[in-house]
């Protein structure tokens, strides 16, 4: 990071991110069954993130684009849960996300108010690539195969190819974070909307004006003090 004050921040959400993975470990290994290794597709997708040497293409696609998919998928889960334990556990995780989310997109928008177009373009791309692969991860290859479904059929009946647009609402849920965000960096519109035909393509555009997770971060801090006066 270029700036002292989001390098220390970058420390804190370390710190952050260990605590999720200690707290989901223990509740996956001690209430349930067990816990899967990660699937491939998100692993070659961070790797790909971290390994970019331009601070803003990490920012981009570890706090809008990984961390606004898990905060959507934790929030589906939360809704869904019958375990008041798990919902309190996602409470507290989703909480840190929300900041992680919001940071990432202040520190973004205003290196962002600065670039070329030819400069957004990649940034767009980028953005682009990220979603459709993050799109695939959620074919839950490891869990058929421990059901003991064929993994080829499973996959033939979900997988649908990048320039298909995408009708499953669940996938289509997990960008609802994503897609807000993009437009308050104003990725979604540069380049004669280069970027908001593709999410067209994949139906996801209908989320643009949904809650941004900067609006959603102050509604958590507002819970987070009252439970902390209670």
């Amino acid at each position: 990071m270029p700036w002292i004050d989001a390098k220390y921040y970058a420390a804190t959400q370390v710190m952050d991110e260990a605590r999720h993975v200690e707290v989901f470990s223990k509740y996956l290994d001690t209430k349930l069954s067990g816990h899967y290794p990660i699937n491939s597709h998100l692993k070659m997708l961070l790797d790909d993130i971290i390994a970019d040497s331009r601070w803003d293409m990490t920012y981009l696609g570890m706090q809008i684009m990984v961390e606004g998919l898990a905060l959507a998928a934790f929030s589906l889960a939360h809704q869904t849960t019958p375990d008041p334990l798990l919902k309190q556990l996602l409470r507290y995780v989703m909480s840190d996300e929300a900041r992680h989310v919001a940071f990432g997109v202040l520190s973004l928008k205003e290196f962002y108010d600065g670039l070329t177009e030819a400069e957004l373009l990649e940034r767009q791309e980028f953005a682009f690539e990220a979603a459709v692969r993050m799109r695939d991860r959620f074919l839950q290859q490891e869990v058929w195969e421990r059901m003991g479904v064929d993994v080829k059929d499973a996959i033939r009946i979900f997988n649908v190819p990048a320039e298909v647009k995408n009708e499953d609402p669940f996938q289509q849920l997990l960008f609802s974070k994503i897609v807000p965000n993009c437009k308050k960096l104003g990725l979604l519109d540069a380049n004669d909307g280069w970027l908001r035909k593709r999410f067209d393509v994949l139906g996801v555009t209908k989320f643009e004006d949904w809650q941004d997770t900067g609006e959603e971060y102050l509604e958590f801090d507002e819970v987070n003090k009252d439970r902390a006066t209670a």
